[in-house]
């Protein structure tokens, strides 16, 4: 019987099809779109491991969070490496096939926003966003629906007798807060060692996103200026985002220690 063979698993050929410039004579239009493309197979790998991670989490499992939570921050560390390479795009390169993408734009990848959502970030596009797809318009739909990483973690924390209730209330925040200090101050036990790094990936990913956040501002800012962006958000709109937090709560801890 014949195995398998690496062409046909990868379905290299195929993936090796979908690279189509839209300017003749544009040299640089090539690395822009496998640059893009290959985001959107890393957003995959992140969503894939965490809601694993969120799956075991909700459930009282922390111990089995651990390692995709650890894999998704080796991936962001990618998206951010991936940034050294477009960054050897000069503004001529650009502007020889920027035009004709208008108004595609990054803020249509609804990958990205379903991270946001399974982050808990306040302000993530919303699901009836007219930029995106009806398929991501769905998808981010049935996401606000569902438990997110941090709702996860709470879940987690009362599994294993943190008083971590979920609710928007200051009451309830100033609850969970108190239940993450207590945390951070006594992880000695093996149980309270798991929670508590799980907590310190949880941050890994909220700070590696950030750190992505910032030097793509700088690597549009190299590229464009201060004019808009082809979906006509540009660098006033990224710089917007840098101070985006996934876990404020987490963050608010270091305060109370």
């Amino acid at each position: 019987m014949a195995g398998t063979d690496y062409s046909s698993y990868l379905r290299i050929d195929e993936l090796l099809d979908l690279q189509h410039p839209l300017t003749v004579g544009a040299h640089d239009e090539m690395l822009f779109v496998v640059i893009h493309q290959a985001y959107e197979l890393w957003f995959k790998v992140i969503l894939h491991e965490l809601d694993y991670a969120t799956a075991e989490l909700q459930a009282g499992r922390p111990q089995r969070a651990m390692a995709p939570l650890h894999r998704t921050t080796r991936v962001d560390e990618l998206l951010i490496a991936q940034l050294r390479v477009l960054e050897t795009l000069t503004p001529e390169g650009f502007l020889k096939f920027r035009d004709p993408l208008k108004p595609a734009s990054g803020l249509q990848s609804g990958q990205f926003r379903a991270i946001e959502v399974l982050g808990g970030l306040d302000g993530a596009t919303p699901a009836d966003a007219s930029s995106l797809s009806d398929h991501d318009r769905e998808e981010l739909r049935r996401r606000f629906g569902l438990p997110n990483l941090f709702t996860a973690l709470c879940a987690s924390l009362r599994a294993h007798g943190f008083d971590a209730p979920d609710g928007d209330a200051t009451e309830l925040r100033e609850r969970r807060i108190g239940a993450l200090v207590a945390l951070y101050r006594d992880h000695a036990t093996p149980e309270r060692a798991v929670l508590h790094r799980v907590c310190e990936l949880l941050l890994d990913h909220d700070e590696a996103i950030s750190r992505w956040r910032f030097h793509h501002a700088l690597m549009a800012a190299r590229e464009i200026g201060s004019r808009p962006g082809t979906g006509g958000g540009g660098v006033a709109y990224l710089d917007t985002t840098i101070a985006s937090r996934f876990f404020p709560e987490l963050w608010e801890v270091r305060n109370r220690l």
